[in-house]
This record gives C-alpha cells, structure tokens and sequence, in this order.
C-alpha cells in the first residue's frame, strides 16, 4: 500500500534524525531532575508557615503538575521539530519528485507522512506518560498511586491527543511554507494558547465577560492547552492550591473545565487542516 511505504520511510527518517537523538537525551535529564526534585521536595523541612501535613500534600500536587506541564511541551516540540519540515524539506530538495513518479497519489503521500509522524509522537509520549508514572510511583507520590485505571487511561488518551493536534496544523505549515518559518509559527501558536488560557482565567478573576470572550477566542486559534489542562484535571483532580500557585506562576494559566462542545471543536480543527494540507498540495505545482 502506498500509504504504508510513505509511513514506514517517515519512520525511518525521523530515527535517522539527530533532532530524535537530541530530544531523547533532553528527556533523559529531565527525568532524572524530575526524580530528584520528586525526591526532596515533598519531604522538605521548610514548610513556610503549613503544617507537616498541608505542606506535603501542597508539594506533591506541585510537582505532579510540574511532571506533567514540562513533559507535554517536550512533547509538543519533538512533534513541531519533526513535522515542519516534513514535506517542505523534499519539496526544496527536489526528493519529491522521485517519490511522486511512483503510482503513489498525492493525499497518500501527505496521510503517510502524518500517519507516520503520529505514531512516533504518540510512542514517544506513552513512554514518557508511562516513565512519569513509575517513576512517581517509585517515590511513592499519592497523587500517582491514588489513581484509578480509567483515570489514567484517559489522562493517557488526552496526553496522546495533545501531539495529534500540534501535528495536523504542522503539516498544513509544512505543505505552505518552510521548515524554520513553519516551526517558528507553530510555537508561536502553540504558546498563544498558554497565554489564551491565563487570559480567561484572569476574566474569570475580574468577572469581565469581555475578557473572558478574549481568552476563549485565543484558544479557537490554539486549543493545545485547552487539551492539556483537561488532561491535568484528570491525572492530579483537587488540586487547588498548587494550581493557584502555578497559575500565578503563568505556567498553568486555564479558566473552567472545558465542555463537549470544545472537544468537537478540537475535532475538527483537526481534520479541518488535515484537509487543508490534503488539498493544497494536491493542487500545488511540483515539477
């Protein structure tokens, strides 16, 4: 099948990547940094002003949380690292060519490489979701030992959606413009919707309807931390005080839980570029 050929050279090509190496030593060490701070902070002995007890149950959704919002943007840069260029780069080489000679038509050509991608990005956000877990597990952290299966199998399905996304708006970049523009934009993006998410929050704060509708407009444009800070919710619930904390710390800015409605909105986003990207590289001119 075509479609299968397209896959299994994007997953070749990808592994070959020194950007796949890169980004798995960075995770390396973030782990053991993770570990290390799972490891001590939750048993500190400074508690400023809580009791034993409030301190420790304050530290444990912290770095629970901390785990999680570091380890979904290292998941959302190995995804842009690897798909800005995906298909612009064989445009600019000319590799193209070669490959569309083949009876191969040209939304195979763009579904394998998406379909490809997808599955390195999901493998490697399962590993990471799985390692977060043990190794949270392993210091004992109640947060993590306290979930039940359904919990984190849809933290999982949620953590896993995250990179899909990011993907299907990569690839249409990647049919419309270079590797550097291309990834440049989709960070860009991507980091609006951190801000999107605060924004609203802050609406909420202020209980002002105008910037409420400011936020949740920000977040059509990038539902990437809409995805998230449900996956949060999820993995670490009744978390408040941390929350507050991190949020004032601008690295978790979300309003309300997010509604079904979103979540079909999400859906379509999706497929809404993955169509796009289908349709304007079958009309663009390769020759």
């Amino acid at each position: 099948m075509p479609i299968l050929a397209i896959l299994t050279s994007t997953l070749q090509e990808a592994i070959r990547k020194k950007t796949f190496i890169v980004m798995g030593i960075v995770t390396g060490l973030y782990l053991i940094f993770w570990a290390i701070m799972v490891n001590y902070f939750p048993n500190s002995s400074i508690t400023h002003g809580m009791t034993v007890d409030q301190f420790r149950l304050f530290a444990l959704q912290m770095v629970s949380k901390m785990g999680f919002q570091f380890s979904a943007m290292l998941i959302a840069l190995l995804t842009i690292m690897l798909g800005s260029g995906t298909i612009s780069t064989e445009m600019e080489t000319g590799l193209i060519q070669g490959v569309l000679s083949r009876p191969i038509r040209r939304y195979e050509y763009v579904l394998g490489k998406f379909f490809g991608l997808v599955l390195i990005a999901c493998a490697y956000a399962t590993i990471l979701f799985i390692l977060i877990l043990v190794i949270g597990a392993a210091f004992g952290l109640s947060t993590f030992t306290s979930l039940n299966f359904s919990q984190i199998l849809l933290g999982w399905m949620l953590y896993l959606l995250l990179p899909i996304a990011i993907l299907c708006l990569t690839i249409f970049g990647s049919v419309t413009m270079k590797a550097v523009p291309n990834g440049i934009l989709i960070i860009f993006i991507y980091i609006l919707g951190n801000v999107g998410g605060m924004v609203e929050m802050i609406g909420q704060f202020l209980n002002k309807n105008s910037i409420i509708g400011t936020g949740i407009f920000i977040s059509l444009i990038s539902p990437f931390q809409t995805i998230y800070s449900t996956m949060e919710r999820v993995m670490v619930p009744n978390s408040q005080i941390a929350g507050n904390v991190m949020s004032g710390a601008s690295m978790s800015g979300s309003g309300e839980p997010s509604s079904v409605w979103m979540f079909v909105y999400i859906g379509l986003y999706m497929l809404g570029f993955l169509f796009l990207a289908i349709r304007k590289f079958s009309r663009k001119d390769i020759s």
